[in-house]
């Protein structure tokens, strides 16, 4: 039957839901699916089809499943059929043996595992299908058979003939043999004492015409000597003498010659026996191919491939429709893919290339003699899609081309680079006219104030006026915080100088309020110990506001942010300083971007993110000789992420007084909306 041909599979329950299902977990197989609902039906269907696997529920109300397999197998048609019982019952091992010897293949049980089902079915018809093709093979090789021996027949004669003509044909092979360009050494007795050879072979050796070519045995020259892999052969390790001994064939040696005059010769050596009537070795003949051009050529080549094995680029050589040839460590270390897994396989399907033009026209290009150049899009053998500064050439033979050679080098890191710069520039540029802006805005602000002030008590203004004018008062007093804290950010100190932590991270959550309000977290801020120190506060609050601004977008939908100072030293800790903890209830932070959470360019955020967020952070907490370390645990109620940033004792201001916003504890939740 053909490969591609669908099998029947007969599907037997008394339940039509049952059928669907089945029908709905086979239908992948890809197979013509037969249902009955009883064992007559399935009887009649059975005769009027092909059946190749007959599933059956075995306990049905007119004709059990026992019954039916035994009925079915009864005919001599269908011993063969395949059964797999279906049982929502519990079977005793008696009802399978039972089952068993009524033609079931196999069983499955209630409920039914869908992978199972599918696996097994698809197994049997596996198994019907090559039983088929058995069938059928056996039955063409009977019917080659038969026409082999009649041929045979018509041919006895034929063969008769043929030898005679083959015993006048071995005097014009001796002939040839003279002017064949490759030496052969005949052995005329099973010792190979006597070895006659043509002009090539002598020419090979060094020899007379009609000297014993032998290394042993009467007459036995010793003009040369024969190595292999670097040792001296002795006589009877040749491969002549050999297939002599063994009565085998020898071939695919490749052995050094080396003449009395220090001349090496390299040699390619086969050698096959030659029997007497008997079936007795009576000689053998051998053949030696000059390969002493050939092996220098691959020495030069073979030096050349080291070289290009030697470059950080990837170099890769392919044949004209695009199957590779040649992989160096270069592209092993680009790609990921080993030699001999890339060898053999089409370059682009395999690398999955995204060309910045069309094929045509840089193949167009490459006949015409020119170099392509472009960036190519590229995926490795993990799956990470990487950019390629592509250059193309093609090899000629002649006017042929045969080959093109491809230098790629990953430029993916500096691409990102170049982008994080752009960016970085442009957050500048926005962070720059933001100080100006708030700069121009502060002026105009002290004269409104001012102008508020006096109105407040003017005595032409009644009380409501008067509410109203301290009303406008206190938010122009907000608007200038807001103005004097973005002067603040942007405005970077040009020398260190004493900062507060709580004040920095008040700052920051003050800033964020009006997304902390919009993600309706709640915001809970303990500090419990005096953070001052010596640094820069632009940087710092970039820092913490990466922090807590990450912690923030991993609660789109509320949460609880903890903000925490405390004092690190202790018998629990390892390290004198104070630790600041910003901890989230978001969506955490998988076992997988942990281990690159710090790496440049690496971002969760997809296209929003940069990459360089923490690891900027973790420079800068560096530069103060802190660290910076995470945990993110998922929980019964949710996940908890922790950022943790130690600043050691040496960076901190000692004997600071202390104030109301340098040590406080709000133990209570700020909440800017309920969770």
């Amino acid at each position: 039957m053909p490969a591609d041909q669908k099998l029947n599979i007969l599907m037997v329950d008394d339940q039509p839901g049952k059928l669907l299902s089945y029908e709905a977990i086979l239908g992948d197989l890809g197979e013509n699916l037969i249902s009955a609902t009883s064992g007559t039906q399935a009887l009649e269907l059975l005769l009027k089809n092909e059946i190749a696997i007959i599933l059956m529920d075995v306990s049905m109300p007119d004709l059990s499943g026992f019954d039916l397999a035994d009925m079915i197998h009864q005919h001599p048609r269908f011993q063969k059929i395949a059964i797999i019982f279906i049982s929502a019952v519990h079977l005793t091992d008696l009802d399978r043996i039972k089952g068993y010897q009524r033609g079931a293949m196999d069983y499955i049980s209630v409920p039914v595992v869908p992978e199972l089902l599918r696996a097994k079915v698809g197994l049997f018809a596996d198994l019907y299908r090559k039983t088929r093709a058995l069938e059928t093979l056996n039955n063409e090789l009977e019917q080659r058979v038969l026409a082999r021996t009649e041929e045979l027949r018509e041919s006895a004669q034929q063969i008769r003939n043929l030898n005679d003509q083959l015993q006048q044909r071995v005097a014009e092979l001796e002939s040839i043999m003279k002017v064949l360009p490759v030496g052969v050494s005949v052995a005329r007795d099973g010792h190979c004492h006597v070895i006659a050879g043509n002009a090539a072979l002598n020419e090979l050796l060094e020899m007379k015409d009609g000297e014993n070519a032998a290394l042993s045995g009467p007459g036995g020259g010793t003009a040369y000597s024969i190595y292999h892999d670097g040792r001296r052969l002795a006589p009877d390790e040749l491969p002549l003498q050999r297939a002599a001994a063994t009565g085998k064939p020898v071939g695919g040696i490749e052995l050094e010659i080396h003449h009395k005059g220090g001349k090496v010769t390299q040699a390619l050596a086969s050698a096959n026996p030659l029997f007497d009537d008997s079936g007795n070795v009576r000689g053998a003949v051998e053949a030696l191919i000059d390969i002493t051009e050939r092996k220098r050529m691959e020495q030069t080549l073979r030096e050349r491939a080291e070289l290009m094995d030697l470059a950080s680029e990837a170099i890769i050589v392919c044949d004209l429709d695009g199957t590779i040839r040649f992989w160096n460590s270069g592209a092993v270390a680009s790609y990921g893919w080993t030699s001999e897994e890339a060898v053999g396989r089409d370059l682009h399907q395999m690398l999955q290339t995204a060309f910045p033009t069309s094929l045509e026209e840089i193949e167009a290009t490459l006949v015409q003699g020119r170099r392509w150049e472009g960036n190519l899009i590229q995926c490795t053998k993990y799956g990470r899609e990487i950019v390629v500064a592509c250059r193309k050439s093609l090899q000629r033979d002649g006017e042929r081309g045969r080959a093109v050679l491809e230098i790629c080098r990953d430029i993916t890191a500096q691409l990102q680079a170049e982008e994080a710069l752009r960016r970085s520039e442009k957050m500048a540029a926005m962070g720059r006219m933001a100080g100006i802006v708030a700069h121009e805005i502060n002026n105009p602000l002290g004269a409104i104030t001012n102008v508020f002030y006096l109105l407040r008590d003017h005595p032409s203004l009644d009380e409501e006026a008067r509410n109203y004018a301290r009303m406008a008062e206190q938010e122009l007093s907000r608007v200038t915080h807001i103005t004097k804290q973005t002067l603040g950010f942007y405005r970077e100190s040009a020398q260190v100088i004493p900062v507060s932590i709580p004040d920095l991270l008040d700052d920051i959550l003050e800033l964020q309020s009006s997304q902390l309000k919009t993600n309706k977290i709640a915001v809970d801020r303990q500090y419990s110990c005096d953070g001052v120190l010596q640094g820069f506060p632009g940087e710092l609050k970039q820092v913490f506001l990466n922090l807590i601004g990450n912690a923030i977008e991993a609660m789109p939908d509320g949460g609880r942010l903890r903000v925490h100072v405390h004092d690190s030293a202790g018998a629990y800790s390892q390290h004198s300083g104070v630790r600041v903890s910003i901890s989230d209830t978001g969506v955490g932070i998988s076992p997988e971007d942990a281990k690159r959470l710090f790496e440049p360019f690496f971002s969760t955020k997809s296209a929003k993110g940069t990459g360089l967020g923490l690891w900027i952070s973790k420079g800068i907490i560096q530069k103060y000789e802190g660290t910076i370390c995470f945990r993110s645990a998922r929980l019964r109620g949710g996940n908890v992420t922790c950022f943790s940033v130690l600043i050691p004792m040496s960076a901190l201001l000692q004997n600071v007084p202390q104030t109301k916003q340098h040590l406080k504890v709000k133990a209570e939740a700020e909440t800017h909306a309920t969770v």
